[in-house]
């Protein structure tokens, strides 16, 4: 008889909690980002020094904007791209930053990022930030200006749907980024 008494009132709580709980953002879901961002040794003299944007469309979604939240550091037993790295330094690249992170995504289409400073980023000359948006599809971008001491400023615009576990590319004549985005919990 409780068994019967405790079915309807534990429904009615999750039908009237449930709005409450996903309003809050208990229950979004995360994402462990790990980047790479790199100076191409090619970039030269009277090369262009933005990138147009390329934004993906189609993707509309319904509902409440939410807005990316940075939740901490990546440990260095989950980075995945050390080889990658390696191999960038081996073959002549500068690697300006090696980082990871886990955060939760925007609402496709808010083109709000998280900061590189919020990251721990401290490169001379590097600003912007990194974009993780969720729509029906998820798409990662960056916002980057690099403008070293004594040189030529580059700026990235980039954003595009990726896949999770893959690594990502992304050209620039003055930089490159690889990143790799991983599910977090739900």
């Amino acid at each position: 008889m409780l068994r019967v008494f405790l079915s309807p009132l534990l429904l009615l709580l999750v039908l009237i909690g449930a709005p409450t709980v996903f309003a809050q953002g208990a229950g979004a879901t995360t994402y462990h980002v790990e980047v790479v961002v790199f100076r191409n040794s090619g970039a030269r003299e009277g090369e262009p020094s933005a990138s147009p944007a390329r934004f993906a469309s189609g993707d509309a979604v319904s509902g409440a904007t939410q807005m990316a939240r940075y939740l901490g550091p990546l440990p260095a037993t989950k980075l995945q791209l050390s080889g990658a790295r390696q191999k960038l330094t081996a073959s002549g690249y500068r690697v300006l930053a090696h980082t990871g992170w886990t955060q939760t995504a925007s609402t496709w289409n808010t083109r709000s990022g998280l900061p590189v400073e919020q990251l721990g980023l401290q490169i001379p000359g590097l600003s912007g930030n990194f974009l993780l948006e969720r729509g029906s599809l998820l798409h990662f971008g960056m916002n980057l200006r690099y403008a070293p001491e004594g040189g030529i400023a580059q700026q990235m615009n980039e954003l595009r749907r990726i896949r999770f576990n893959e690594k990502n590319y992304y050209d620039h004549p003055g930089l490159g980024v690889i990143v790799v985005v991983t599910p977090g919990r739900r």
